[in-house]
């Protein structure tokens, strides 16, 4: 079964070239040759990189990633979203670089993470909206509700919530944090992103303990809303490229084979600019 990985981040291990934004602590490369490697290893066919905070609104390396593989990779960039000039630098990006839309950090950057749905904002989601990009949100889920009147403003305009929404896998009935994820369900331009979740498990690879909680996603959203990403390269210390991909694409019994296919890459396939 074919598979896009919708969720990752890589940088260069030229420093000189590709430099972290100040304050910023150099880390291990994880370059898109080292990406390139392990989606071989796992037959992931396509990926989405989304820039790293590393470089926060540096995104040539993304860009110069991008413009060497346009057929296999798609990118989500990261701009000073208030800023006058955002709405340009976006287009600028979606155009010229081929990315397919910004990243909000809900707690990074501004005091209230309500800021990200003012009226301030409107021209940069109206850009989006013209030129079909979309935002993906990290962040905790007690945060998401602050983003609701802007995500209904411009209903055209996806949105994809990172990591399963920053949901809980071990809450107890009645689910009140989760359920507050599962409730932007009632917004259609909402999808979310199911990556692994060995943080938030008690039990050894596959983590099963995580699956009800992936089904509850697949019951609120359909799996048309769902997709599957690593969050490489920390991945790789914990659990690992090849089994992140077979967790969904073997183990997850809590999918159909018809939504394993939305979820491993025909959701990909239709949000992101290929």
């Amino acid at each position: 079964m074919d598979a896009i990985d919708t969720h990752l981040h890589v940088w260069s291990g030229d420093f000189g070239r590709y430099p972290f934004a100040p304050g910023r602590p150099q880390a291990a490369p994880a370059t898109v040759e080292l990406l390139e490697e392990v989606m071989g290893a796992a037959a992931v066919s396509r990926a989405v990189i989304v820039q790293p905070i590393h470089y926060l609104y540096d995104n040539r390396y993304v860009a110069d990633c991008l413009g060497r593989h346009p057929d296999r990779l798609a990118a989500i960039g990261l701009l000073d979203q208030k800023a006058p000039e955002a709405p340009d630098r976006l287009e600028s990006l979606v155009r010229d670089c081929g990315f397919s839309g910004l990243r909000i950090h809900l707690k990074s950057r501004v005091s209230d993470p309500a800021e990200w749905a003012t009226a301030d904002q409107d021209p940069l989601w109206q850009r989006a909206a013209d030129l079909g990009a979309c935002f993906c949100v990290h962040g905790p889920c007690d945060l998401l509700p602050a983003l609701v009147p802007i995500v209904r403003r411009f209903p055209t305009v996806p949105v994809i919530l990172d990591h399963i929404g920053g949901a809980p896998t071990d809450e107890e009935p009645p689910y009140p944090r989760l359920q507050t994820v599962l409730d932007l369900a009632a917004l259609p331009n909402v999808h979310v992103k199911l990556t692994p979740q060995p943080h938030k498990s008690g039990e050894p690879y596959p983590h099963r303990d995580t699956f009800a909680t992936f089904r509850r996603f697949v019951e609120a959203y359909g799996a048309e809303r769902l997709m599957w990403g690593t969050n490489f390269p920390g991945v790789l210390r914990q659990t690992g490229y090849v089994r992140a991909c077979e967790m969904f694409r073997v183990h997850a019994d809590f999918l159909s084979d018809a939504e394993r296919e939305w979820v491993m890459y025909r959701t990909a396939e239709k949000l992101w600019h290929w």
